[in-house]
């Protein structure tokens, strides 16, 4: 009987751990046995040890993903962060008092579009020849004739990194107020009655108690922007982010290794470097984080 009741909880956790280990575990490290070959997605796998890692490094068009990533995530992500900051305190403290729920509401419905819905609306907006923005900007007199904006490597990054704010600075927003919500409001009063301008009582009482929420926003924001995929391919309809590959991410040169140049190996090297790269940025950020704590 001992050994039964003992046995019990293994058998009904076992699911689990199962199904991980079919649909999760086993791809992982099977992906990395791939990238160790030159298997092009069908037919036997020769071994090849890491020569797919070292001719990636050698390769310069990963490293302008590389940096066009990092880029998308200096452009996206300070505006993405700063007012879905701002808009959350508006929010809490009681500047913005009327249709709370519509705007709670409306600032999120970005984050639940489908990315295609999203990608075709700026490629709408967009286009050189009958887009509102040019048509905006002549009917005001700022250009004389119309900037083909997609086909501009200068305004590819730009443009990826407006579409990423304009899909998550509502949900941001919506994390930093229900952070906010959880601090007490008296906190908040108490600051404000020892003389402290509204300014002063955010900086210096109700962001240091919001801090937690800051360190998980600011580490999702930068992992899901340097994994970004979805924008740049629904705005430029391709896998080379544009014209002289001007906003092609390191996901979407992984996806055009992998699948649209049939080497799969090759690709799956690529996926395995960029997991290294964001591990190695993410550890280098939590360890800058936790001697600020200390």
């Amino acid at each position: 009987m001992k050994r039964k009741k003992v046995c019990w909880p293994a058998v009904f956790i076992s699911p689990f751990f199962i199904m991980y280990g079919i649909f999760n575990l086993f791809p992982i490290l099977f992906s990395f046995y791939i990238s160790l070959t030159n298997w092009q997605g069908y037919g036997p796998m020769n071994y090849i040890g890491f020569s797919n890692y070292t001719s990636l490094l050698k390769n310069g068009a990963f490293y302008k993903s590389v940096l066009n990533s990092f880029i998308i995530v200096l452009e996206a992500m300070i505006p993405i962060q700063t007012l879905g900051l701002i808009l959350a305190l508006l929010l809490n403290y009681g500047i913005i008092k009327i249709g709370k729920s519509y705007i709670r509401n409306a600032m999120f419905l970005p984050y639940v579009t489908a990315p295609i819905a999203i990608g075709l609306i700026f490629a709408t907006l967009f286009d050189q020849n009958f887009g509102a923005v040019n048509i905006f900007l002549k009917s005001v007199g700022l250009i004389g004739e119309n900037i083909n904006w997609l086909h501009t490597e200068s305004l590819a990054k730009p443009l990826v990194a407006l579409v990423t704010i304009w899909r998550y600075v509502g949900y941001t927003a919506v994390i930093y107020l229900a952070g906010l919500q959880g601090i007490s409001r008296d906190i908040y009063e108490a600051a404000k009655v020892d003389g402290a301008s509204t300014p002063k009582a955010v900086i210096h009482v109700i962001l240091p108690m919001l801090k937690p929420i800051l360190i998980f926003q600011v580490t999702n924001g930068i992992i899901g922007c340097l994994k970004i995929f979805e924008e740049p391919y629904m705005l430029f309809g391709d896998y080379k982010g544009g014209i002289n590959n001007a906003a092609q991410t390191m996901n979407m040169k992984f996806l055009d290794t992998a699948f649209k140049a049939g080497q799969s190996g090759y690709g799956a090297a690529t996926g395995y470097l960029m997991f290294i790269i964001i591990m190695v940025f993410t550890m280098i950020y939590f360890s800058i984080v936790n001697r600020e704590n200390d």
